[in-house]
């Protein structure tokens, strides 16, 4: 019979294996985590609601649809500091982010919605049974 070496830590692999999986992804993949997305549905609707704080111009916020994926992606600035000002702790994100969110079913691009009000935006989309590719504009408040 052989011997097979006791190693308690195995079982912890998968973990580590996920965690060095994870903190390769590039700073726009972390982003997908960071902003709070809800998703709701009426028998006629569908409705999304994420939370994006900092988007300051209409133009840093892009949205798509394909099919039945959802991807919202901007850019959320920040100014420079002066000479005078250092920074010396910082837990705010900035930079480039984009979230893909596939939604419970097909909906019609040409009848959505989409508002983006304190920091939060709200798409509502027409459910459909033949969707189409489209960008979505966005009324800026």
């Amino acid at each position: 019979m052989a011997l097979i070496p006791y190693e308690p830590f195995r079982l912890f692999d998968p973990l580590w294996n996920e965690m060095d999986r994870f903190m390769r992804r590039g700073k726009e993949d972390v982003s997908e985590w960071l902003y709070r997305v809800d998703v709701d549905e009426t028998p006629d609707k569908v409705i999304i609601t994420a939370e994006i704080p900092g988007i300051e111009n209409k133009e840093d916020l892009n949205i798509q649809i394909n099919e039945n994926i959802l991807t919202i992606q901007g850019e959320i600035k920040r100014l420079k500091h002066s000479e005078e000002r250092t920074s010396r702790y910082s837990e705010r994100y900035f930079g480039t982010f984009r979230r893909k969110i596939t939604l419970p079913t097909a909906v019609k691009a040409d009848g959505a919605h989409a508002s983006y009000r304190n920091g939060v935006l709200e798409l509502t989309f027409l459910k459909d049974q033949h969707p189409a590719a489209r960008t979505i504009e966005v009324d800026f408040h």
